[in-house]
């Protein structure tokens, strides 16, 4: 692209302040800019370099003189605002977990264009009070941001197209401002996006995209393959270049992710090769259990010298996944790093469920009063009606409780089963006190509820259940996360040091001499939630993602029912 970029000045003679190149990332941006700088020698500052919102960012504050000026909210203000809003709809004490997942509606919502929608859209909410008045959250939430005059990426958009599409004065000018657009990372575009693009390209349409649809894995923001079919339909006579030749991964990579890939149908058809011929053979390897497969896994990587631990990464679905790795990774002194976010089964929604129980079990066993935000974590974990009124003090008792519901009988006897089932609790070590929620209080049924894998929640109880079998007390399960969080926070810092723990999504882009691949079962990729024909086929790209980060070794790890996407791999003579 950047070679691309000195053609159109020195060839076509562009001036360098009419060229324009968008790519998603700031460091991606940055990255390009300063080889670009290296190739002309500096000689043409004047590129505009920039991601995809900090263009829109720059359109919205540049849009005519006496226009609203917008500002970008910051994480921790959008925390704040949101706690506001839930205390303006008379709701405390929400986890993080719930927090994280109203972000997620918040943003939807947003994205359909009109707050009736998020009214009406079936929502992913774990209480049913806050579900009840999502609709006033979001209104308050989308209220508050408009009169700071704050927006975050999905407004950047929204308001964006809508500015373009609304204002001729601005779209002109801003067709005027660049003659020519290029974009990398063409198949990450959503269709808002590519509409907002086609609209500063008109109407010359000096439009350069690069990407790969068999790479376009960010269907959760509207992303998808699509867009790039949708470009040839647009632009008919744009000429195609098919870069068909793959210079990381050895000729047995190329081949093996080929015979994944293939089988989607919503691509461009193509033919890889590969620049470096022959390598080690691609492994795929079956385990009767986990545990079997993560020692495996293990024991091949205490096997490696620290310097090919440095070029070798485990790629997993999911965060989750890292949990037990790190555990294994920690007790086997294996030197490791965990790429990006930080998230483990020990920080579990499921984990932080059987903890609450505990804690106000002991709390109330020891006290009689029990924290009020350990009773709203599983007070309707099964459901048993109890709402949050009836809890007003940072302190809950049972008394309190059975006060608050004097007058229903049959809420008094669900009261009064709780605190037995509590004291049950406090008399029993941490294992069979989470055998006890799970099998007679019924939070497995409550489990088993959920529209969103069940199968895979109620496994991950069982493995949550399996990783505190050894824990005597209450306090050790206590210290060990805490000390397990100090250990993992200090991975976090570490670069470049042992093997990297990398989900997919975050491994996009990235390259390492050894890849494994582990849990590549059915219901964990293709995930449980991907039901539909077009989600199917993002996950078998998101596989094909992971296969191609080897350059030389290549193993899929997997146990039970092993992923779909293997099947034709097993059949290939070159699989081992």
């Amino acid at each position: 692209m950047i070679r691309r970029i000195r053609h159109l000045i020195c060839h076509h003679g562009i001036s360098p302040d009419k060229i324009l190149v968008i790519t998603f990332t700031k460091a991606a941006a940055l990255e390009m800019q300063h080889r670009f700088i290296q190739l002309t020698n500096g000689d043409y500052p004047a590129v505009s370099f920039g991601t995809f919102h900090a263009v829109y960012y720059h359109i919205l504050n540049g849009s005519g003189k006496g226009g609203k000026k917008y500002h970008p909210i910051s994480g921790k203000e959008k925390v704040e605002l949101l706690r506001h809003c839930l205390a303006v709809c008379g709701i405390r004490d929400v986890d993080g977990d719930t927090m994280e997942q109203l972000f997620k509606e918040i943003s939807a919502g947003k994205n359909e264009g009109v707050c009736e929608t998020a009214r009406n859209q079936t929502l992913a909410l774990p209480d049913d009070d806050i579900m009840n008045k999502f609709p006033a959250i979001f209104e308050e939430y989308c209220r508050m941001m408009e009169e700071k005059n704050q927006v975050d990426f999905d407004d950047m958009i929204i308001l964006c197209h809508k500015i373009l599409s609304e204002n001729r004065t601005v779209l002109s000018y801003w067709q005027k401002r660049y003659s020519h657009i290029l974009v990398d990372e063409f198949q990450d575009i959503s269709p808002l996006q590519y509409r907002i693009l086609k609209k500063l390209a008109a109407p010359e349409n000096h439009l350069f995209t690069v990407g790969d649809d068999d790479q376009s894995i960010y269907g959760f923001r509207g992303a998808g393959p699509g867009v790039m079919q949708q470009f040839i339909q647009d632009y008919p006579d744009a000429s195609q270049v098919f870069l068909d030749m793959n210079y990381r991964c050895r000729e047995k990579v190329v081949q093996a992710s080929s015979l994944v890939i293939e089988e989607n149908k919503e691509r461009f058809p193509k033919k890889l090769k590969a620049a470096r011929p022959g390598g080690t053979a691609v492994k795929i390897c079956s385990f009767s259990s986990w545990e079997e497969e993560a020692h495996y896994l293990a024991r091949a990587v205490k096997e490696m010298s620290l310097e090919e631990q440095g070029k070798t990464a485990i790629i997993y679905r999911t965060n989750d996944q890292s949990g037990g790795l790190t555990r294994l990774f920690h007790q086997s002194g294996i030197p490791f790093h965990v790429h990006g976010k930080i998230e483990n089964l020990w920080g579990h929604p499921i984990c932080k469920d059987f903890l609450a129980y505990l804690h106000l079990a002991r709390d109330i066993s020891k006290t009689g009063n029990g924290r009020r935000s350990d009773l709203f974590r599983i007070m309707n974990k099964p459901c048993r009606y109890i709402h949050r009124q009836a809890a007003e003090d940072e302190m809950v008792n049972e008394e309190k409780l059975l006060e608050y519901y004097k007058n229903i009988p049959y809420m008094q006897k669900k009261i009064k089963k709780l605190f037995g089932e509590l004291k049950r609790i406090a008399s029993l070590r941490p294992y069979l006190a989470v055998d006890f929620i799970r099998k007679s209080i019924g939070y497995d049924s409550c489990l088993s509820g959920k529209k969103d894998g069940a199968e895979t929640w109620i496994e991950t109880a069982a493995r949550i259940q399996e990783m505190i079998r050894g824990f005597q007390s209450l306090d050790e399960w206590d210290t060990f996360i805490e000390t397990h969080g100090e250990q993992e926070k200090s991975e976090k810092g570490k670069k470049e040091q042992g093997v990297t723990l990398i989900t997919m999504h975050s491994a996009k882009g990235l390259e390492y001499d050894t890849v494994f691949i582990p849990n590549v079962n059915e219901k964990v990729i293709p995930h449980s939630k991907a039901s539909s024909p077009e989600q199917i086929e993002e996950e078998r790209r998101l596989l094909y993602v992971a296969m191609t980060r080897a350059k030389e070794r290549l193993e899929i790890l997997t146990f039970g029912q092993s992923s779909c996407f293997l099947e034709r791999l097993k059949l290939s003579p070159d699989i081992l």
